[in-house]
């Protein structure tokens, strides 16, 4: 192997680590794949997410959960497509000229998100590609509003993003007072959740009439983007961002037959949104599930190749004028390709067994 550091680290958790070195990895591997939240963050995964929905997976036929939150329903959305390469391209160039400016209300906000959505879904087959695709069985969280963060009331609901922030410090099912996890699936196989986790959610069946509302409730950010009103076939209530209750799914048991995959933009793991802001030492005594978790991300090297050795943020919007926001974010889905390349070099060289390390939590 080459002493360079490479753009992209695999990790994996202690059995798909031996998996890996007995056996290798191969796309048949892999039962479910994991998206994260994280807005913008999502652009510099896209080249890797092209090379995995565009070719590697596409190698194997059994059915592959797509375990997702937020901006993760919409890189699902993406892969469903008959040409994921374009569809990612055409979804990082929507999302770089995404028309937000600082002075942005939520109003202004849900508009225009709710238009790169509706251009994102396109046609009538765009969406049936998602609800049909062959291999494909969506799970999408949304959080269902409680209390206080039920409110549109922005004093109301800061307040309870507050408690729920805070109290998480004291224990992790306070934030779950203020918002309940709501997973919005395909019905056409069973959902790989194990017993002891099913009852931590409430189910919705994914159809053709709930499918945009789906999405949109699934980035509904807090104070940033309003809430969405309960779609066909779910709870009565007023539904955010799913990343609130489900960042990276790693406090859920999934028990497909296969390993997990995570294409994620750090090795930084967190249950939740408020988990992120955790202690170490506090994230690493809470429940998590990553025994058979493969993880893939870039790497400081790689973080070296982007403008101020960052990816892509929301803090953008307001850090940096507008032409210097498109060109780095521009800078940073070209360097994604990087990822892709590196993976898909590691396939063809039968290296991925030489290359995965232990995952190490948090």
């Amino acid at each position: 192997m080459s002493s360079v550091e490479p753009d992209l680290a695999i990790y994996a958790g202690p059995h798909a680590y031996r998996h890996i070195q007995n056996h290798g990895l191969h796309a048949k591997d892999i039962s479910t794949l994991i998206g994260s939240a994280g807005g913008p963050k999502a652009l510099a995964l896209t080249g890797l997410d092209q090379y995995l929905f565009g070719d590697w997976l596409n190698t194997h036929d059994e059915p592959l959960w797509l375990f997702g939150s937020s901006i993760a329903s919409w890189r699902f959305a993406c892969a469903a497509q008959n040409d994921p390469y374009k569809a990612f391209a055409d979804f990082a160039q929507l999302y770089i000229h995404s028309p937000f400016m600082p002075q942005s209300t939520v109003a202004d906000i849900t508009r225009s998100t709710q238009g790169m959505l509706r251009t994102l879904l396109g046609n009538a087959d765009a969406q049936a590609a998602i609800l049909n695709h062959p291999r494909y069985r969506f799970a999408i969280t949304v959080a269902r509003s409680k209390g206080w963060a039920s409110s549109r009331n922005p004093r109301q609901l800061g307040a309870a993003l507050l408690g729920c922030m805070v109290g998480n410090y004291v224990h992790p099912a306070i934030p779950h007072w203020f918002f309940e996890r709501v997973i919005v699936h395909d019905t056409r196989s069973p959902l790989p959740i194990e017993d002891k986790h099913r009852k931590q959610a409430r189910y919705a069946a994914l159809d053709e009439h709930n499918l945009f509302e789906t999405l949109a409730a699934s980035t509904a950010i807090p104070l940033v983007i309003d809430g969405v009103d309960a779609a066909h076939n779910w709870p009565a209530g007023l539904y955010r961002d799913g990343g609130l209750v489900d960042y990276n799914f790693c406090a859920l048991d999934l028990e497909g037959p296969g390993l997990s995959l995570f294409p994620h933009f750090t090795q930084n793991i967190s249950a939740s949104w408020f988990d992120k802001y955790l202690p170490r030492w506090q994230k690493a005594r809470r429940p998590h599930s990553l025994d058979k978790l493969v993880l893939l991300c870039p790497t400081p090297r790689f973080y070296q190749r982007l403008n101020e050795c960052k990816i892509p943020s929301r803090s953008d919007y307001k850090r940096l004028s507008d032409a210097d926001r498109r060109q780095a974010w521009q800078n940073s889905v070209e360097q994604s390709q990087r990822l892709g390349e590196q993976f898909a070099q590691w396939v063809a060289t039968d290296q991925l067994a030489q290359r995965v390390r232990p995952l190490l939590f948090p």
